[in-house]
Formats: structure tokens, sequence, C-alpha cells
């Protein structure tokens, strides 16, 4: 009866072992973290062309995470060829973003919403980028 109590506790003991913390987005951060955007003409219509955002993603431990995949919603933002936002990080944990337009209508304050997914990491949509009328 010993041995079999022994011999159960170390299967038990060695199956908990193999058990992993779970993986999950740690933070994100945004250069700018605002966007400022204007009505030049005066139609209510504020923009702003050649936007460029980076975006770095870390893991639970602080560590920077490699090939996620990062969209940007809300603002009306776009590529300049009228695309989605979309990219996967770098090695750095890093994705940058060229030549993009944002649109506003009105004069009251907007977000971009920045969406960050990896396959077991889970996905965050926690952080906002202000749209702000000027």
């Amino acid at each position: 009866m010993v041995v079999v109590a022994g011999l159960g506790l170390t299967i038990i003991m060695g199956w908990m072992a193999s058990i992993s913390a779970p993986r999950s987005i740690g933070e994100v951060f945004v250069n700018p973290g605002e966007i400022a955007v204007f009505d030049s003409d005066g139609d209510g219509v504020y923009s702003r062309e050649g936007v460029t955002l980076t975006v770095v993603v870390t893991d639970q431990s602080g560590d920077r995470l490699e090939g996620a995949t990062v969209l940007l919603e809300g603002g009306n933002i776009r590529t300049y060829e009228g695309e989605l936002v979309r990219g996967v990080t770098d090695s750095m944990g890093r994705a940058v973003f060229t030549g993009l337009v944002v649109e506003h209508y009105g004069p009251m304050l907007s977000t971009i919403t920045v969406t960050v997914a990896k396959g077991d990491y889970g996905i965050d949509s926690s952080f906002e980028i202000p749209v702000i009328p000027s």
C-alpha cells in the first residue's frame, strides 16, 4: 500500500511539474500616445495624413513579444491605400506603421483601439489612442 501511494504521488508530482504558467500579453506601448487631427478647410472633417505609429508589445514577464498580430481600429484610421491597419511584431516586439491616414468627423474626442493577439497568449484590446481635434 505504501509503495502504491508513493508511486501515485510521484506520478502526480511529475505531472504537476510539467504544467507551465499560462502565457498572456503583458503591456502595449504606442508612440505617439495621441494623434491630433485638423479641420483645415472648416468642413467639419478633421484629418491628418502621413501618421507614423510604433506599437511595442510585451508578454506577462515583460519580455518583447515577437509574432503578435496588431490591428488598429477606430478614428477612421487606414493606410494611404485605404486598407485596414494590421501588422506583426518583429523580434523586438515592435510593429511600425507609416503613412497612415486618420479622419474624424466633428470636434469631439475619439479613440483608436489597439488590438493585439497571439495564439496561446490571448487577445488584448485595452489600449486606446486618443484622437484629438485641434
